[in-house]
């Protein structure tokens, strides 16, 4: 939990093309591969006062493609990694349906991060997310806090699906590693922590 009443900053990240190698439709644990930069820059981010959660839409489980005893399978492998090299993250949440479910889970809207919230003690407001979709900067600005596209994965890609969004991120980087040192400069700047 956060400290006491005192509502903390977090970094929602999204996992596959962010912190681990987009394999599509990822379900075996073997497939899991961290990024290399990604242990340093959750230890800073921790060091900075941030709280650590995943978000992660896999509609595989709605598709069929795995079910959720193989996420949990890869979702153990990809913490047991993190841990290896040295990080942990605080939270783990995830969204297994498809877009036709219209649930209110499925970035870019805000299930996930409300029950991180709830969870931790968050402040939204002081909160970032990144993720290489742009479902990922804009579940940053549906939570009113403030959205990184990183290029890794598929954000190469989803670059170009920015021209026509009306929202754009707080920033484009390169990998989390560079959307890790912008956040902490922006989170001094406005005092988050």
């Amino acid at each position: 939990m956060g400290r006491g009443n005192i509502k903390v900053p977090a970094v929602f990240l999204d996992r596959d093309g962010t912190v681990i190698f987009d394999k599509t439709y990822l379900s075996l644990p073997q497939q899991v591969k961290l990024y290399a930069f990604c242990a340093e820059s959750i230890n800073r981010l921790h060091a900075a006062g941030f709280k650590i959660i995943i978000v992660t839409n896999q509609s595989g489980v709605a598709r069929g493609m795995f079910t959720e005893k193989n996420l949990m399978v890869v979702n153990k492998k990809f913490v047991s990694l993190l841990k290896n090299a040295g990080a942990k993250i605080d939270g783990f949440y995830y969204c297994p349906h498809a877009e036709s479910d219209e649930c209110n889970c499925r970035k870019p809207k805000v299930g996930m991060v409300l029950q991180g919230a709830k969870d931790f003690n968050i402040d939204l407001k002081k909160s970032y997310t990144v993720g290489d979709s742009v479902r990922d900067y804009l579940l940053g600005v549906n939570m009113g806090g403030k959205g990184i596209l990183v290029l890794t994965g598929h954000g190469k890609k989803q670059q170009s699906k920015m021209i026509d969004e009306k929202i754009k991120p707080m920033a484009v980087c390169k990998t989390l590693k560079q959307a890790v040192s912008l956040i902490i400069k922006d989170a001094k700047k406005l005092k988050c922590y």
